[in-house]
């Protein structure tokens, strides 16, 4: 018995450093090419799958490698923070959040988007010396952002469902762990 839940930490935490380390080479072509945010969208999938077949432990754990290895191996440092505010953290936040009552679940999603929103504007204006006028704190800013991430959140909802009711037995990930 003790054996067999080894295996599965084992394969657990490769299939958690597989991903990351995935999500690293995705992001850093998203930094030297015009698919930025396609490159933190796909990463957020590919987060997702973590949480789906490891756990949130396993995901928090390639989020804080693929974080921290971005932000010291990519040229172009945007990627690397869209990732951790976006794309990283906020689909273990998601499948957490989503376990209270719906409308509750919304309130929460929609201050958490918004409230990483102003973090990355701030960390990109004060950190990074960002200068595009993205970066520039407005209530239009704010608008878009949220309706954006509204967005984000009911795609990743269909990715995750598609992903557990169709693809998950096709690719025999659940046999695995």
């Amino acid at each position: 018995m003790k054996v067999h839940s080894q295996m599965a930490l084992s394969k657990k935490i490769a299939f958690s450093a597989i991903i990351a380390a995935l999500s690293v080479v995705l992001l850093y072509i998203g930094s030297i090419s015009v698919l930025d945010m396609s490159s933190v969208v796909i990463c957020a999938l590919l987060t997702m799958l973590v949480v789906v077949e490891a756990g949130e432990k396993f995901a928090w754990l390639a989020v804080l490698v693929t974080g921290v290895l971005s932000l010291l191996l990519l040229p172009v440092k945007l990627p690397a923070l869209l990732y951790l505010f976006f794309g990283g953290i906020y689909p273990i936040l998601k499948a957490w959040l989503e376990k209270t009552p719906y409308w509750l679940s919304w309130l929460f999603k929609i201050s958490v988007l918004d409230t990483m929103l102003l973090a990355s504007i701030a960390l990109s204006k004060l950190v990074f010396t960002a200068e595009e006028p993205f970066f520039d704190f407005t209530g239009l800013v704010l608008l878009v952002g949220t309706i954006f991430f509204i967005l984000y959140d009911l795609a990743l909802t269909t990715c995750v469902t598609a992903y557990i009711t169709r693809l998950r037995k096709r690719l025999g990930l659940k046999k695995l762990f």
